[in-house]
């Protein structure tokens, strides 16, 4: 999605200008022409089958559409983004690539900023903020409206810099839609304001043979992700978007009770919202993000969670004193339980060296040290079922929900727990009980079903936990 932002935005002069080019065109073909108004006696890019050259007439003739688009140095970037390997560019891919162009920026926003697809679907060209907050730098938020859990006309978002390159890219089309929307031969179109621009866009050129019926006063219907980026999409490959045998092991583990559209080879079935699901887990699983924070990104609650959030949407609002010294107790707290993974009381299942490497920087007389380690992130302490968990990166198996892959139950016959997991002693309780409902369910589970699978393989990683823990040396 960046590259195809990324392609458009270095070329942006060249699509505007064929644009412009094809409007002006079409305009001057329909103003000769008064007196037919089929759609092939208006089209400049074609040789008439007739032969004639506009001479009597006065219309422009500009041959194939691709000498055009060769011409202003835009023909081998819409053949990468629009059209398979040779097959043969008309005026329609221009649109077509506005469109891919559009569709990515949308896909890039909601990847970026958790908003629903609606929400993104709306905002205006000028919904690019940038706020400098005297802590954190610059902030660069979207500006638009929620109406789903929590009612608002003017609330924001915050994303990442990058946002901008997609909303640069989109009111770009947005504005040459705008000018295409308003194509009227004998008029003057009016200056558009970015107020009255949304994002997303209809594609109403004079080239669309069905733009009469479109009404510019109707927002067009939000497609569906796969509709967006499916098998015909030339912005993903769609081998990468299959299921793979083990993709399927994998979410099966997670959620035993896969429909049948899930199956080894198929496309995935993404939707919009899996974007902002897989942002909320992420966000939660990295530790650095509160869940006041994370409920007012989500806009779950009304506008009050902005004066909770912080003021100019950055830090909490709270007393200077009192917020420095909460954000010190939060680090110092973490410090001290960095500081307990040296103890005996965690094992590595891979033995003493594994632990070692694991906790090499932690120093256990160290507090100040400890404390800065914690707000670098360069040691993580995330609790999980069986202990702890010392990765830095987001669990793609599903860590706080299963423990199949902690444990190294998830291949049957093979125990090969995470390298990143550390037992904590203190669990075996806690695992005990565990063990006892995944027994429950075992029983009235139906046999080779995928969740009596997922059950299995939890089951496995408990008894791994339990035998680590039984053999080690006794505190």
């Amino acid at each position: 999605m960046h590259e195809c932002l990324d392609d458009f935005l270095l070329h942006q002069k060249q699509i505007e200008a064929c644009f412009r080019f094809c409007l002006h065109a079409y305009q001057h073909n329909r103003l000769t022409t008064q007196s037919d108004h089929r759609f092939s006696a208006v089209a400049p890019f074609q040789w008439p089958a007739d032969g004639s050259n506009g001479r009597y007439s006065g219309r422009l003739f500009y041959g194939p559409f691709a000498e055009t688009a060769t011409r202003f140095g835009i023909a081998e970037l819409l053949e990468r983004w629009t059209e398979p390997s040779g097959a043969t560019l008309s005026i329609r891919a221009l649109s077509r690539y506005l469109t891919n162009v559009t569709r990515a920026g949308l896909a890039y926003l909601l990847n970026f900023s958790l908003m629903r697809v609606e929400e993104c679907w709306n905002l205006r060209a000028n919904c690019l903020r940038i706020e400098t907050d005297p802590r954190f730098g610059e902030i660069t938020l979207l500006r638009g409206r929620t109406t789903k859990t929590a009612s608002d006309s003017d609330t924001f978002w915050v994303t990442s810099p990058s946002a901008k390159i997609a909303v640069e890219a989109m009111t770009a089309i947005a504005t040459l839609r705008a000018e295409g929307s308003a194509f009227e031969p004998s008029t003057t179109p009016r200056p558009i304001e970015p107020t009255e621009l949304y994002l997303v866009s209809c594609a109403n050129e004079p080239w669309i043979a069905a733009r009469k019926t479109m009404s510019t006063a109707i927002r067009p219907s939000i497609i569906s992700y796969l509709s967006a980026f499916g098998n015909s999409s030339t912005i993903f490959d769609p081998e990468q978007l299959r299921i793979t045998p083990r993709d399927l092991e994998l979410a099966r583990l997670v959620n035993p009770m896969l429909p049948e559209e899930f199956a080894v080879g198929e496309i995935w079935p993404l939707a919009w919202h899996q974007l902002r699901r897989t942002g909320a887990v992420n966000m939660q699983a990295s530790g650095l993000v509160s869940d006041a924070s994370l409920q007012f990104q989500l806009k779950h609650i009304t506008r009050a969670m902005s004066f909770y959030y912080g003021q100019n949407f950055s830090r909490l609002r709270l007393e200077e004193k009192a917020h420095t010294l909460y954000v010190r107790t939060m680090y110092e707290t973490l410090g001290r339980e960095l500081q307990l993974l040296v103890t005996d009381r965690f094992i590595s299942p891979h033995g003493e060296k594994r632990k070692a490497e694991i906790v090499r920087l932690i120093l256990p007389s160290d507090m100040e040290k400890m404390t800065q380690l914690a707000k670098k992130g360069a040691a993580v302490y995330r609790p999980i079922i069986l202990g702890v968990c010392s990765s830095r990166e987001p669990c793609p198996y599903g860590g706080i929900d299963s423990i199949a892959h902690c444990g190294g139950g998830d291949i049957a016959g093979e125990v090969r727990p995470c390298p990143d997991v550390l037992y904590d002693r203190d669990r075996l309780g806690l695992v005990h009980e565990l063990e006892q409902a995944l027994d429950n369910r075992l029983s009235i589970a139906t046999a080779g079903s995928p969740l009596k699978a997922s059950l299995e393989a939890q089951k496995r990683s408990a008894e791994n936990y339990r035998h680590v823990i039984n053999q080690a040396t006794p505190i």
